[in-house]
């Protein structure tokens, strides 16, 4: 069972997303209704997983991000948002954020995102992706990539998952993992996330 802490500044949309993870391979070992007592929770019981709003009195979803990083834990990070402001998204990503996913969305995205986020995979929502991007458009050009690679970063520039990617280039699903990690190494980022923003600083996608 992956434990997972869930903090949000309204009871009623704190006790919908516990229950969205009943019944499934996460275990709820707190509920917190605001930043204080959720990095409190977070240092005594050091979850492997938090859930937390990105709004809350006391210390935001953010505050508890960077503290989470600051000091180290190893404690994954999704935080949730209602809206589409740039300036606390940007702040998530630029702090490796682990998961971003809208309050608006469906049940069963916000589960996977959380099984994404608990395995080490950030997720981020596309509707917040479509959001940043944009705005951080440039000109810039990477040399060293092969024409695979660069039709790779393409695609996961568009939001494409790894079996579309797959999909669409006729490859397997393994190779295209394969030129992620060449990608990762030679362009110097840690998640398909910045390899996106990248891709799109760089006119790459």
């Amino acid at each position: 069972m992956t434990s997972v802490l869930i903090a949000d500044d309204h009871p009623l949309m704190l006790e919908a997303v516990a229950g969205l993870f009943s019944d499934t391979a996460f275990d709820v070992v707190a509920r917190c209704q605001d930043g204080a007592q959720a990095l409190a929770a977070l240092e005594r019981l050091s979850p492997q997983l938090a859930i937390l709003d990105v709004h809350m009195p006391r210390l935001s979803g953010l505050d508890l991000l960077r503290e989470v990083r600051s000091r180290n834990w190893p404690t994954r990070v999704l935080l949730l948002t209602a809206g589409l402001d740039s300036a606390p998204i940007l702040e998530a990503l630029k702090l490796r954020v682990d998961g971003l996913v809208l309050k608006g969305a469906a049940g069963d995205v916000l589960v996977r995102a959380a099984r994404s986020a608990a395995d080490g995979v950030q997720w981020v929502d596309r509707d917040i992706m479509d959001k940043v991007l944009p705005l951080l458009a440039g000109g810039e050009t990477t040399p060293g990539l092969t024409p695979r690679e660069t039709e790779v970063v393409r695609l996961v520039a568009q939001g494409r998952r790894n079996k579309e990617i797959a999909r669409d280039l006729g490859i397997s699903e393994g190779t295209v993992k394969m030129h992620l990690h060449n990608l990762y190494e030679k362009l110097s980022v840690t998640s398909r996330t910045e390899l996106a923003i990248l891709a799109r600083e760089r006119n790459l996608g």
